[in-house]
């Protein structure tokens, strides 16, 4: 009875036995199947994570290329035309003989051929444009500046040996007048009247000589001329001879230009 009984209890343990070696076969397979789909999930988020960042930061260094490559081009470009064009040395040419426009003298080729009053007259345009006037006198509505000021400025704009006969400057406009007992002139505090301004046409060089171009535009707020993008309509054109001593200029002719203001075939001179 007792042996009938062991062998089919042995037969059942094995069969257990068995069983939990099939099943634990079979667990530790589909975890580790399980576990493989987790790190190709991962892996594929983390690989789509860096694809999207490069994206980005690839698209973010393309704008800022592209920001860049049109910045250099504006630099560039505005660079490239104000050599072509001159236009800081239009300015600066401008600037030097704007006092010598605004008085209109005829032509010459010599300071020694120069009108008295035109030398007078442009100095004082010279003072009145560019001197600090806050270190003369103010008489009512009038600067007193000595006459030797006078004869600073004439000869910066036409150079040394010039003969000046001081005197008053009178006109319907505007008038500066001398006054012999304290050799000085007097000269208004906030002239208004202005005839021409000066728009630099164009320059040609030879040696440290230029020839410039000038056109005559009437009459327009101070400066216009110099900052206007577009190009004024002169009156009239004339050629002025600017000699380079050092750092600065010296008018030495004015004559007739070959180029002509537009409905105008007389020179003006």
């Amino acid at each position: 009875m007792s042996k009938k009984n062991k062998r089919p209890e042995a037969n059942k343990n094995g069969d257990i036995i068995e069983m939990l070696d099939s099943a634990l076969d079979e667990d530790i397979s589909e975890i580790s199947e399980m576990s493989e789909v987790e790190e190709s999930t991962s892996e594929a988020a983390r690989s789509g994570s860096k694809s999207a960042f490069h994206f980005i930061l690839g698209l973010i260094f393309i704008v800022l290329a592209a920001i860049g490559l049109v910045s250099t081009v504006s630099f560039v470009s505005d660079k490239v035309k104000n050599i072509i064009d001159n236009t800081d040395q239009k300015n600066e040419f401008a600037k030097f003989i704007y006092p010598i426009v605004i008085c209109d003298p005829p032509g010459f080729d010599a300071n020694t051929k120069l009108k008295n009053e035109t030398i007078i007259s442009a100095a004082v345009w010279d003072i009145i444009l560019y001197e600090d006037k806050s270190r003369y006198e103010l008489d009512f509505d009038y600067y007193i500046v000595p006459e030797v000021d006078i004869e600073q400025h004439a000869a910066k704009l036409f150079g040394s040996g010039l003969t000046i006969n001081h005197m008053t400057i009178a006109s319907a406009d505007i008038s500066f007048y001398y006054d012999e007992e304290i050799s000085s002139y007097r000269i208004p505090e906030n002239p208004k009247f202005f005839t021409y301004s000066p728009y630099i046409d164009s320059i040609s060089k030879v040696g440290e000589s230029y020839t410039l171009t000038v056109g005559y535009v009437s009459p327009t707020p101070a400066w216009l001329t110099l900052t206007s993008d577009e190009a004024p309509s002169p009156e009239k054109y004339v050629d002025y001879v600017v000699q380079k001593r050092g750092n600065s200029y010296t008018l030495v002719a004015i004559k007739q230009s070959e180029k002509q203001a537009e409905g105008n075939n007389e020179s003006g001179l």
